[in-house]
């Protein structure tokens, strides 16, 4: 009898303590970490591609001339293209006897800042091989130079739908020679062209 009271006291005495435990509140625990935001694919770079050029002609009494210049290029950031070109030109010079016709080619190397869609800054490095006549020399010699242009200036670009936008733009030749012979007439450059996500 005397190691049952001690038994029932002992289980008495227990339950209080397991209450107490349970009762007592535990460490907080550790809360979880948000989940990531949602991973944001970076498009893959043939999607961020984009080809077009610019087609130009003009003609004058004095020149004619017809352009072209294939386009690859790239987009850099939400702001930023990268790029290059091929460059042709046919120019017939009406000016000399017998007239000059040459081929020019070239190449450039672009990139535009869009300061605020759809306007945009364009700074380029244009390389073009050129042909021109003496005109100190009695027999007209063609003469073959070389000019490397600093195209810089502003533009614009004119939405075509989701993948497809043509530009304008305004480049002056930093590089252009007053008193000297240059590819173009005057400093200023304008261009339209068309660039076609792949």
């Amino acid at each position: 009898m005397k190691r049952f009271t001690i038994l029932v006291l002992c289980c008495l005495l227990a339950v209080p303590a397991i209450a107490q435990k349970e009762g007592t509140p535990e460490e907080p625990e550790q809360a979880e970490a948000p989940p990531p935001p949602p991973y944001k694919a970076r498009k893959p770079f043939w999607s961020r591609m984009y080809a077009g050029g610019w087609l130009g002609a003009s003609s004058s009494s004095n020149v004619d001339r017809i352009e072209a210049a294939p386009e690859l290029g790239f987009q850099a950031t939400p702001r930023i293209q990268l790029g290059g070109s091929l460059v042709y030109r046919y120019r017939n010079d009406k000016r000399f006897d017998p007239d000059l016709k040459t081929t020019d080619l070239g190449a450039s190397l672009f990139g535009r800042y869009f300061v605020y869609a759809p306007i945009f800054l364009q700074l380029g490095i244009e390389h073009l091989s050129w042909e021109y006549y003496d005109g100190f020399q009695i027999d007209l010699t063609k003469i073959d130079a070389n000019h490397t242009g600093v195209l810089i200036g502003p533009g614009f670009a004119l939405s075509m739908g989701p993948r497809a936008a043509t530009y304008f733009a305004f480049l002056y030749d930093v590089n252009y020679n007053s008193n000297g012979p240059n590819p173009y007439d005057d400093p200023w450059v304008f261009r339209i062209g068309f660039g076609i996500g792949l």
